[in-house]
């Protein structure tokens, strides 16, 4: 026989866990109700800023690139000098940008060709140092620093930088070629034994190269 159900007081539902719970929990979203209020929109404000700035960080990097490939025109037609006010132009105005970087690496490349080489190591250093997206550029920045400290008759600093370009970036083409003028600056400052380690580096791991046919011949000259 079925029992009679028991009615609940008012005592029984206060004392319920469910309910208590339930209870403080919506004392304590009323008593903080403005703060959460705030915390929400905080966080939509923040969203909708990111996707913001998202967006105009694509648009900046679309004419930022549009420029370039304009600038470049002038920069392959050997127009060093309306080349590199442009290309400064863009760097200023994109920075951070990646055709921003590919404005470094050419500005600093125009600056060798017209022989300002305390210009062209500036522009190499920014891109290696600030940009560095593709390692193509990058190792030939590190390269182009060297070859500007070469030019001013450090060699001791143009070897440093040859061989740290081709140590960091020993799958490119450039490496072995990068290694030979290292080990050419070692020569120079009278550093042979380092020379023959790099000609050897050479000789051993880029063996099918045109480089390394002709390190048979520098091993010789540091022995």
């Amino acid at each position: 026989m079925l029992q009679p159900r028991k009615k609940l007081s008012k005592r029984d539902i206060k004392e319920d866990p469910l309910v208590t719970a339930y209870g403080n929990a919506q004392r304590w979203f009323q008593n903080h109700s403005k703060v959460i209020n705030i915390a929400v929109i905080a966080v939509i404000a923040i969203s909708v800023l990111s996707v913001l700035m998202a967006r105009s960080k694509r648009q900046a990097e679309l004419r930022a690139e549009g420029q370039l490939g304009i600038v470049e025109q002038y920069y392959h037609f050997g127009q060093y000098d309306h080349a590199i006010n442009e290309l400064t132009r863009i760097i200023n105005t994109f920075s951070g940008t990646r055709a921003a970087g590919k404005a470094a690496f050419f500005a600093a490349n125009a600056y060798f060709e017209l022989h300002d080489y305390d210009n062209a190591e500036r522009y190499f250093r920014l891109y290696a140092d600030d940009y560095g997206q593709i390692d193509f550029f990058t190792s030939s920045s590190l390269a182009g620093i060297a070859a500007c400290l070469e030019h001013r008759a450090d060699d001791a600093g143009a070897a440093d930088f040859y061989e740290k370009a081709a140590r960091k970036f020993p799958k490119l083409y450039l490496a072995p070629y990068q290694l030979k003028n290292a080990a050419r600056c070692y020569t120079k400052i009278g550093q042979l034994h380092k020379a023959k380690a790099l000609y050897e580096l050479i000789h051993d791991k880029y063996q099918d190269t045109p480089v390394a046919r002709e390190t048979e011949i520098l091993m010789g000259l540091v022995s």
